[in-house]
């Protein structure tokens, strides 16, 4: 097999080619340990070839790996081919597969299948995450068979059993305290006992044998793990409507919100507000339900009661929704009203002060407006929205959106969407979410199925966008084919965090280094550092050069880059251009103040030194007694902080050679190498120096 050469661009160690030749001359195994070998160096480009063919002699790790290697890179038809080569008589593959069709290629009946499988394999792992799926799936009493299979061998599984008995002794204790305080309150009051109420309290904030009730909502996971449960949950905030307290509501609602069941929550707090019709509370959080999902006729509806009720939060948010609309009138109302008014229970609102100076700023405005030749057509497009033309209902919802009248741009962006006959409707979609996210503040979660079907239809800002939501929602795993998508078809903001996720998760650093330098080539400085200073470090000089001279260019806006000019001195001096070297080095540590600030700790006392990249660039490739004075000048502090610095040391001996002077060069040889508190030993002849010298600076 031919080489394809080595990142670092030198030569084999004795190690790798006690490795590499055992692989040449070996079986399937042996290239199999070579491709791991190559791997954990971050090596994946090399390792590639050797792991193929150790997969194709049959070698189940080495597809193992080699599938690893091509999920890590987006590659899934790659990966599911690779696992697919052992996964019928090797457990890891199996999970492997089981895992990858779950995660990334959106399968889980073949997910189950592939669990199953492994299960009978006798892998640990596939019988313990093949119940996890049926956990989510429902399938709770098959879930718990596997589950007490696995236990035994596996921790995972046993904590899972211990998490389900908790769940349900929890929810078990909820129920029967939530009935018997419900019946001691029905009681008559005479009959009631006196600390009722603190029993409840008990149960609803503070807990005893178990977290409070009011916790419960606080753990979506709970229920998107092991969603059997969720009606008993259901259940007991039901129940405990009986106990008077409108909060149980609100957990009631949280959870669903949190569960991204918009419906259910709202009628939870409906409900809860026929029960409790002044609870702000409840209408507090029915309004912020609505506007996190975008429905704003229904958040404006939402706020009016309490405002008119003297309720100083829903007037502020009532005023800075019509201040972002250009409702100013309205706007100034409802924001006066919340900065003088005294009603409730409310702190004085800061938030008011700071939306009334910006609604005294946006009435010295002009309000945004249509140009002369668009104004002219709203009747018609109008019109031809009435009579079903979603082309003027996607035009009327761009335009209404500029003039900042939202309710309206959602009307019309809705209606051309829910065409599915139209070629507008994934636009309109679209367009709806981006407005809904970013200009109404709607949350990430809502507007997903807003983008999707634009994304699906191949719309760039569309695809982008839809990875950006998933990333705000700390949902790498669902991001990455989107942003992956965006990153080929030349989005640099895509690139980068593609690179990060192979850089810095994966620990992919080739694969990373090449999303870097698309991003630093669209504009992005930063990844000009970082795939810049990689390739040094990997000695490939010529190819650092230009990101790091990007990176550079951006240093004003970001201080670290600073930073560049070190990576690019050595960069130079590796391409043997030791004057261009030595002016950049200089650079680097004039700017070495201001990259120090960017570290702390550890980071900052193993921090290079550019001063020493410059010495050595001076004494061993300029090598003029000009340059022998400045090193010389650059390592005296050197030594007055380390007196034993070996490099600092070796270089004055190197220059004091130079000169003919072998006594000093001696001293300072012997110094480098006498260990701390102990006397110099035997000295050093002429050629024992030089011979020291040639060795350790060449």
């Amino acid at each position: 097999m031919t080489s394809t050469g080595t990142s670092t661009g030198g030569e084999l160690s004795a190690e790798e080619r006690k490795y590499r030749g055992a692989a040449e001359e070996g079986d399937a195994a042996d290239k199999q340990a070579y491709g791991e070998y190559l791997v954990g160096r971050g090596r994946v480009d090399d390792a590639v070839p050797w792991l193929e063919e150790a997969a194709r002699g049959g070698d189940a790790r080495a597809a193992r790996l080699r599938a690893i290697t091509a999920k890590d890179r987006g590659q899934y038809t790659v990966a599911d081919y690779w696992y697919r080569t052992a996964a019928e008589r090797d457990g890891d593959c199996a999970f492997g597969l089981a895992e990858l069709l779950l995660e990334r290629l959106d399968d889980p009946e073949g997910a189950a299948e592939w669990y199953a499988k492994g299960a009978e394999l006798g892998s640990v792992k596939c019988r313990t995450n093949g119940a996890l799926l049926m956990l989510r799936q429902g399938r709770t009493d098959e879930a718990r068979e596997e589950l007490a299979q696995a236990a035994p061998y596996d921790h995972v599984a046993d904590r899972i059993e211990d998490r389900l008995i908790e769940l349900d002794g929890r929810l078990e204790h909820y129920r029967d305290r939530v009935r018997e305080l419900a019946a001691l309150r029905a009681l008559p009051p005479e009959e009631r006992p006196e600390d009722l109420d603190e029993q409840i309290s008990e149960l609803l904030d503070e807990g005893d044998e178990y977290e409070p009730l009011g916790e419960l909502h606080t753990d979506p996971e709970w229920f998107t793990s092991y969603p059997s449960f969720l009606p008993e949950a259901e259940q007991v905030y039901e129940e405990a409507q009986a106990l008077g307290d409108p909060r149980t509501d609100q957990w009631h609602a949280l959870l669903h919100y949190q569960l991204d069941r918009y419906e259910d929550a709202c009628r939870v707090l409906e409900d809860g507000l026929r029960r409790h019709p002044g609870s702000r509370l409840l209408a507090r959080t029915l309004s912020a339900v609505h506007l996190q999902y975008g429905e704003l006729d229904k958040y404006e509806a939402s706020l009016l009661p309490g405002a008119e009720a003297g309720d100083r939060q829903q007037q502020r948010r009532l005023g800075s929704y019509y201040r972002d609309q250009w409702r100013l009138a309205e706007a100034r109302r409802w924001l006066e009203a919340a900065e003088a008014g005294t009603d409730g229970d409310d702190d004085p609102f800061d938030e008011a002060d700071e939306a009334l100076a910006d609604l005294a700023e946006a009435e010295q405005a002009t309000p945004p407006a249509l140009g002369d030749e668009e104004e002219p057509r709203l009747a018609a497009l109008h019109e031809a929205a009435e009579s079903g033309d979603r082309a003027a209902d996607l035009e009327l919802g761009r335009l209404m959106e500029r003039l900042c009248r939202y309710p309206e741009a959602v009307r019309h962006y809705r209606r051309a969407a829910a065409d599915p006959g139209s070629r507008h409707a994934p636009t309109a979609s679209y367009a709806l979410g981006r407005m809904l996210h970013e200009e109404c503040g709607a949350h990430e979660k809502a507007v997903v199925p807003l983008y999707l079907p634009a994304a699906k239809a191949g719309d760039l800002d569309a695809i982008e966008g839809l990875g950006a939501l998933y990333v705000r929602l700390d949902e790498p795993v669902d991001a990455e084919p989107w942003l992956r998508r965006a990153a080929r078809f030349g989005r640099p903001d895509a690139a980068s965090w593609v690179g990060n996720r192979v850089g810095d998760d994966y620990g992919d650093m080739e694969e990373a280094v090449r999303w870097w330098t698309r991003a630093a080539k669209g504009g992005r400085a930063w990844y000009g550092w970082r795939a810049g200073m990689q390739l040094v470090r990997w000695k490939r000089y010529a190819e650092a050069e230009g990101l790091l001279r990007l990176a550079w260019a951006g240093r004003e806006k970001k201080d670290p880059l600073h930073e560049a000019a070190y990576w690019l001195g050595r960069a130079l001096r590796g391409q043997g251009r030791n004057e261009e070297a030595v002016e950049w080095l200089r650079t680097a540590r004039d700017v070495h103040h201001i990259v120090r600030r960017g570290y702390s700790g550890f980071m900052l006392t193993s921090l290079f030194d550019p001063s020493m990249e410059l010495a050595k660039a001076l004494v061993n490739d300029i090598a003029t007694a000009e340059a022998y004075e400045e090193a010389e000048t650059l390592l005296a502090p050197v030594l007055e902080t380390s007196p034993r610095h070996r490099t600092a040391h070796h270089l004055l001996a190197r220059i004091a050679e130079q000169r003919g002077d072998l006594d000093t060069a001696r001293s300072h040889i012997e110094e480098a190498y006498t260990p701390k508190d102990q006397e110099p030993g035997p000295l050093l002849t002429a050629e024992e120096v030089a011979g020291v010298l040639r060795r350790v600076l060449g």
